[in-house]
């Protein structure tokens, strides 16, 4: 039998990550369809990832051979500090300085990224988060550092 093993792990990691959740939920009230309460979303949102999970997984015992690459640590470890990055910049230095450190942060994992495309996307998100938590949602959040 010929086995994808990326989509066997990553099926299996979907479904891992859903039973965890659902152990999770546990405790939170479900209601019912008509009158949902604080766990049903959450629990049908579980439930449909287990089974997309499984289908990716069963799929990916049929789909023919391909190999686990290696981890590429040097992105992921710069994807998380990109997140750290904003969580600790937010407050002190304003959601426009956090954006543009989290994107140049994050952007150092890619190799073949062009300093323009990248500036390009600080601008673009600085003004779609304006927009939609500043503008649209009314949410409080300085824009630029405190000391401004």
């Amino acid at each position: 039998m010929k086995i994808n093993a990326k989509d066997v792990a990553s099926g299996a990691l979907l479904i891992a990550i859903a039973v965890a959740g659902l152990w999770l939920n546990q405790d939170h009230t479900l209601g019912t369809a008509r009158r949902m309460g604080p766990g049903y979303m959450p629990m049908m949102t579980f439930w449909l990832q287990m089974g997309l999970g499984a289908i990716v997984l069963v799929m990916g015992l049929f789909n023919g051979p391909d190999k686990l690459d290696r981890w590429a640590w040097r992105e992921l470890t710069l994807i998380l500090a990109s997140l750290c990055v904003f969580a600790l910049l937010l407050e002190q230095g304003g959601l426009f300085l956090a954006i543009a450190a989290t994107v140049g942060v994050a952007s150092l994992g890619d190799r073949t990224h062009k300093p323009l495309g990248v500036l390009g996307l600080i601008i673009f998100l600085m003004a779609l988060c304006w927009f939609v938590f500043i503008r649209e949602l009314d949410i409080r959040v300085n824009l630029w550092p405190s000391f401004f």
